[in-house]
């Protein structure tokens, strides 16, 4: 798959080299946005620093590459992938508004990062990340982003490792209630198509969908089109998910 370059979210997107260390943008001297817990929906340049805009199925970056920034979901959804070696894709995260990823330990990506739908994110560098840990008042929000990274880690964990089919999409779906608005009337938006949520459960395609089907046939949920489900039975699937 050709790699395109991403296309800024704004004309007057900033660059590197304002004056309080190398390669920190100069938008980010009015405060960090990355360290933030709420910048959804704030895709503006003069609100939340360097965006940057992928549209859909572009990698953000690719698994070997020089992991010079770190990432924070602003629009959309993005997925984080490793190839097995056998060929398979296993996806390990599903990113969502104020989700952050590319934090690495080493220099290169661990992993494959794209766009599943047209996406915003904000971009910074590690070396700004890195100074901003070091302030005592910017520390504890640090601390608390890494903290959900692992939250949401240890909830894949724990969808992973359901033995049936229908108890991990149970679970992936009361996932996606976490801070969202939905009712009986208000369908919950799937941040991506079945193919990729069989891949992060770790399900084949046609599994996936029949497990779908049998939440649906059971009553728990309605599918009014391919993207949204409506949820009528939320004690129901939290008992089928076992949370």
């Amino acid at each position: 798959m050709s790699r395109k370059s991403a296309a800024p979210a704004n004309k007057n997107r900033s660059s590197p080299g304002c004056t309080d260390f190398p390669g920190r943008p100069s938008m980010c001297a009015l405060g960090c946005r990355f360290l933030r817990s709420d910048v959804s929906g704030q895709s503006g340049i003069g609100k939340n620093g360097p965006t940057v805009r992928f549209l859909r199925g572009q990698p953000i970056f690719v698994e070997g590459d020089q992991a010079q920034y770190s990432y924070k979901v602003i629009e959309g959804a993005v997925r984080f992938s490793r190839i097995l070696p056998d060929g398979h894709r296993q996806i390990h995260d599903i990113l969502l508004p104020n989700d952050t990823f590319g934090i690495e330990r080493t220099e290169t990506f661990s992993g494959t990062a794209e766009a599943i739908g047209d996406v915003v994110v904000l971009r910074c560098p590690r070396s700004c990340i890195a100074r901003q840990g070091e302030q005592p008042d910017l520390r504890r929000s640090m601390m608390e982003m890494l903290s959900g990274s692992l939250s949401a880690a240890q909830d894949h964990l724990t969808m992973l490792g359901h033995r049936g089919a229908k108890e991990r999409v149970a679970c992936f779906i009361v996932y996606l209630t976490k801070g969202r608005d939905f009712g009986a009337d208000r369908p919950l938006d799937l941040p991506c198509g079945r193919q990729d949520m069989g891949d992060y459960l770790g399900l084949s395609l046609e599994t996936t969908c029949r497990a779908i089907t049998d939440l649906k046939v059971s009553r728990i949920i309605t599918i009014p089109n391919r993207r949204q489900i409506v949820i009528r039975d939320l004690p129901r699937l939290r008992g089928i998910a076992g949370i």
